[in-house]
């Protein structure tokens, strides 16, 4: 590759901010910038964006990078599982987004948990509001919508306002428990048990499909430029991750953390789709990690980041269970609660500051604990996200776990794999390119003996039985 490499305009649209790069085919990010979004929290367990906000947000991103850079095509990376709808005449929002933390569906999920397993055997996901389907549903009876409706996530969204029409990509589908994860279509019998109109549904497209767009003057752009490249942001970490090649399983932290790995094996998702090749993966989903942290700190009046470095000073082990809302995966249970549990009269700012971060550890390995009764078998697992600058968490990971820990010095994961795909789609490089490509990371190994190990997750494993309300 040339010192002139082409230029991929990265968007990365995250549920605390969207994220614009310029990415080269040689890996590099020339430029970065970041606008903020606002998250509303209108009754308890309702969590909605403002869906102009974010295209807004889009816009001014991307024009930081556009005025710059001469760019040669458009990825973009994004929150999975959001759904909002919108007018397909005007292109005018019709809902807020209900994001994936929302879960107001949730009583919609106990009245169908007899559909539980069938949507299972049909999506690989459990039943439940995290995902788009039961929210639509949630929105359909509690909106009178009139006129013709888009339903969609948010890179059909941005893509829409792109005038790319009515789309999604298929990875990003198969996180609404809508699609069949088999064929990489939309599930009739799916559609019927959450009264949803396919007709109100985008086309499902794949992650490398070139999309000629009619409106790519807002990010500074000519239409000739493509969006060449589309992925949920957990799915384009695990590309970044190389994740194609066997056993490259990867953790990317957030608001929340997914657990990702391809696999034929009960897959729970649609990795990415390359041309007409569907790609499936084993996941699983934590629903509070990094937004554990940020719960405390404005609990305790300080910052994340505060208590991220007071952390290491801490020498008691307190446990906090963030089960704001019930708990993902592995476990799966709404009717978990948030607790705290081994405060002393000496316990320390210090000693919740760990704690908040030992809960995604330990999070962390009850998953990998959970993927090792299905047969899949962990090493190393790769790290990216805002989680894995903070080498207290990885060390603590590696300890809980037993796994040798490897960090991406890049935590733009997400927006470099978008960028990748992007350039796939735009037939500026192939994937032989790609794998020349070669990212650094940290490598952490456990510290811990079996023993110390065992001991460390007994206390977590005594409060996360406390917050189930179950003896273990």
């Amino acid at each position: 590759m040339e010192n002139s490499s082409p230029i991929i305009l990265a968007i990365d649209q995250g549920s605390g901010s969207t994220k614009a790069l310029a990415i080269n085919l040689k890996g590099e990010v020339l430029a970065q910038a970041e606008v903020k979004i606002e998250t509303t929290f209108p009754q308890p367990g309702w969590v909605e964006q403002d869906p102009e906000e974010i295209w807004r947000s889009v816009i001014a991103a991307s024009l930081q990078i556009t005025k710059a850079h001469k760019i040669s095509a458009v990825g973009l990376s994004i929150q999975r599982e959001s759904v909002l709808f919108w007018d397909r005449t005007t292109g005018t929002a019709l809902t807020n987004v209900i994001t994936w933390q929302d879960r107001r569906a949730s009583d919609l999920a106990e009245k169908s948990a007899k559909n539980a397993a069938r949507a299972k055997e049909i999506t690989g996901l459990e039943l439940d509001s995290m995902f788009s389907a039961l929210k639509a549903q949630w929105l359909l009876e509690n909106h009178n919508l009139n006129g013709e409706i888009c339903i969609g996530t948010i890179d059909s969204w941005i893509a829409f306002k792109l005038g790319a029409g009515h789309i999604i990509e298929s990875g990003s589908a198969s996180r609404t428990q809508l699609l069949d994860i088999k064929t990489g279509q939309w599930s009739q019998e799916l559609l019927d048990l959450f009264k949803i109109d396919i007709k109100t549904l985008p086309k499902v497209c794949s992650s490398d499909e070139k999309h000629l767009c009619t409106n790519m003057k807002e990010l500074g752009l000519t239409n000739d430029v493509p969006l060449s490249g589309i992925m949920g942001d957990s799915h384009a970490a695990l590309f970044a991750h190389k994740g194609w090649i066997s056993g490259n399983f990867k953790a990317t932290f957030g608001t929340g953390t997914s657990l990702m790995g391809l696999t034929e094996t009960n897959p729970q998702t649609i990795a990415w789709s390359l041309g007409e090749k569907i790609t499936r993966a084993a996941e699983a989903n934590i629903l509070s990690s990094g937004s554990t942290l940020v719960w405390l700190a404005q609990l305790l009046d300080t910052t994340p980041d505060e208590l991220a470095k007071l952390a290491p000073e801490s020498t008691q082990q307190v446990e906090i269970v963030p089960a704001f809302n019930g708990l993902g995966a592995p476990w799966w249970d709404r009717e978990a609660t948030g607790i705290i549990a081994g405060l002393t009269r000496g316990s320390s700012r210090a000693d919740l500051a760990a704690a908040a971060l030992r809960s995604t550890a330990a999070q962390i390995n009850d998953v990998l604990e959970d993927f090792a009764k299905s047969g899949i078998k962990i090493d190393s697992l790769y790290a990216d996200g805002g989680g894995a600058r903070n080498q207290y968490l990885m060390q603590m990971l590696a300890d809980l776990s037993g796994k040798k820990i490897k960090s991406s010095q890049l935590l733009e994961l997400s927006a470099f794999g978008a960028a990748m795909v992007a350039a796939l789609g735009a037939g500026l490089a192939t994937i032989t390119d790609i794998e020349k490509i070669e990212l650094k990371y940290d490598e952490y190994s456990p510290h811990l003996s079996d023993e110390e190990r065992e001991k460390a997750l007994k206390t977590w494993r005594k409060a996360l039985a406390a917050s189930r309300m179950k003896d273990r």
